[in-house]
């Protein structure tokens, strides 16, 4: 007896719909019905199964999907960036099945044409609705409006990414999902009231709302009068906000259930000594709760004006060109947090940053970096292979000390085509300092490594094969270390991947 005689059909179905991916619905449904006769005639007559409809598959496919679907709910889904077809060709056939919309997503610079269909009313499924471009440009008659001006009625799922369109007149609430990023709102009140009239939130993304009017000083106060309460919401982000307006949802909001949240701003414009204790003491038995159990903490730092820490399931992200004080400030402010993370070992990973020693020697003398990761770009890139020798080499006075000896584990894709020798010179110094050191320099003398994690960081967009010379001496120089290239575990034995 096959599965599908085995299974209640509706369980059955359940399981094929689990089966195909959002960006290759048709495909995937083409191939299961080759399986045999009755799967095709099952997938046939499953109507529901056909309702995803991406441009990616390109055209006969979003045909055949329109055909197969039938009276049932559509998922559309438009990726400029990704599509197989035209915008306009796309919209022109989705949009006769209007009244079918039940979730729509739109990438693209001409968002303006994928939403022609909404201008004037809401379609009835409609539950979620997604519009994205890649930088914020006001029509010429302003912002757009959708539905005839009317609410938005039903909407579950709501997000615009520097997309200009009226928030007022949409009357959001009922919401379960709210992203709001790169926009320009006229008032708090825009921002608040979706959030007030949507108890059941379970995501709230708010992100780079850089209005002058939305921070209002008579408005806050209205606002910081009562408390909005979110029993079900999960994940919380608040980015690139301005701290006044920061402060104030962090003062109100009341989330007992969040497992994951992200909050960050813009640290050369707002010390983290402005940051209000209010909010903090309100969110620290949450904060408690979703770093509790970390067994490591993560420290991202970036030359690109950013750089995050992550502890569990709270990212803290700051947005400044870096300097040596901003980094013991925002150090001093994350401890406050009262979550322990001296005792916890740290994975740190320097992406694009310029060599500079004295950053290593920081988290050396405050932190116990177990993990080290160095990556670059491969075009912009600003020489971050220069800090290698530092690391297989004692820093002189005043501060005589190996640069994170604790470090086990090290990953880094500064090999070029010719590979890096100060790479295996790195290896071999720290290991060499590994082995005579005694029990009572335990913290002062290098790790050995256990696990070396290589990759391909030169300009060609190809990788060219790996380079079995430099991996072959890795190998040798580690001395039973676990030595990975581009992901996958090398052995000198064989001199290719296992």
């Amino acid at each position: 007896m096959s599965i599908h005689e085995r299974l209640p059909l509706e369980i059955f179905l359940a399981v094929l719909h689990l089966c195909v991916r959002p960006t290759q619905t048709v495909t995937d449904l083409v191939t299961l019905q080759r399986v045999c006769r009755s799967w095709h005639d099952i997938i046939t007559d499953a109507s529901f199964l056909w309702g995803t409809i991406n441009s990616v598959e390109g055209l006969p496919a979003v045909r055949k999907a329109l055909q197969m679907a039938k009276n049932s709910p559509l998922d559309l889904i438009f990726d400029e960036s990704l599509s197989e077809m035209d915008q306009a060709q796309f919209f022109k056939l989705v949009g006769g099945r209007v009244s079918q919309w039940r979730s729509l997503v739109v990438e693209s610079d001409e968002w303006e044409s994928g939403l022609a269909e909404l201008r004037t009313h809401k379609p009835h499924r409609l539950k979620r609705l997604h519009v994205i471009t890649d930088s914020y440009d006001l029509p010429k008659e302003g912002e757009m409006v959708l539905f005839g001006g009317g609410s938005a009625a039903g909407l579950k799922d709501f997000a615009l990414q520097n997309v200009p369109i009226q928030l007022a007149s949409l009357q959001l609430s009922g919401l379960k999902a709210l992203h709001l990023e790169g926009i320009l709102p006229r008032s708090a009140t825009e921002i608040i009231t979706p959030i007030i009239e949507s108890p059941s939130l379970e995501i709230l993304h708010l992100s780079h709302l850089n209005s002058a009017v939305l921070f209002a000083q008579p408005a806050m106060d209205r606002v910081a009068n009562s408390l909005i309460h979110l029993p079900f919401l999960t994940n919380l982000c608040l980015l690139a906000l301005p701290l006044p307006f920061l402060n104030l949802l962090l003062s109100v909001l009341v989330v007992p259930h969040l497992r994951h949240f992200n909050i960050g701003w813009q640290l050369d414009k707002q010390p983290a000594a402005q940051f209000s204790a209010v909010g903090i003491d309100r969110l620290r038995p949450t904060l408690n709760s979703i770093t509790a159990g970390s067994q490591a903490y993560e420290v991202y730092l970036s030359s690109w004006s950013r750089y995050e820490i992550r502890v569990g399931e709270l990212t803290v992200t700051f947005f400044t060109r870096f300097s040596m004080d901003h980094l013991q400030e925002t150090f001093n402010w994350v401890s406050q947090l009262d979550i322990g993370l001296a005792d916890l070992p740290l994975h740190l990973q320097l992406d694009n940053f310029h060599p500079d020693p004295l950053v290593l020697e920081w988290f050396t003398l405050r932190t116990n970096v177990t993990e080290l990761k160095l990556t670059t770009h491969r075009f912009l890139g600003p020489n971050l292979e220069r800090i290698i020798p530092f690391l297989g080499q004692r820093r002189s006075p005043p501060a005589p000390m190996w640069l994170v000896p604790q470090v086990q584990v090290f990953s880094t894709n500064l090999v070029g085509r010719y590979g890096n020798h100060e790479i295996v010179e790195m290896i071999k110094k720290r290991h060499s300092a590994a082995d005579g050191q005694s029990p009572k320099l335990d913290r002062a003398l290098p790790k050995r490594l256990r696990e070396i994690r290589l990759a391909y960081g030169g300009r060609e967009l190809t990788p060219p094969p790996p380079n079995e010379k430099l991996l072959s001496q890795v190998v040798r120089v580690a001395e039973g270390a676990d030595v990975y290239w581009e992901g996958k575990k090398w052995t000198a034995t064989v001199g290719a991947h296992s």
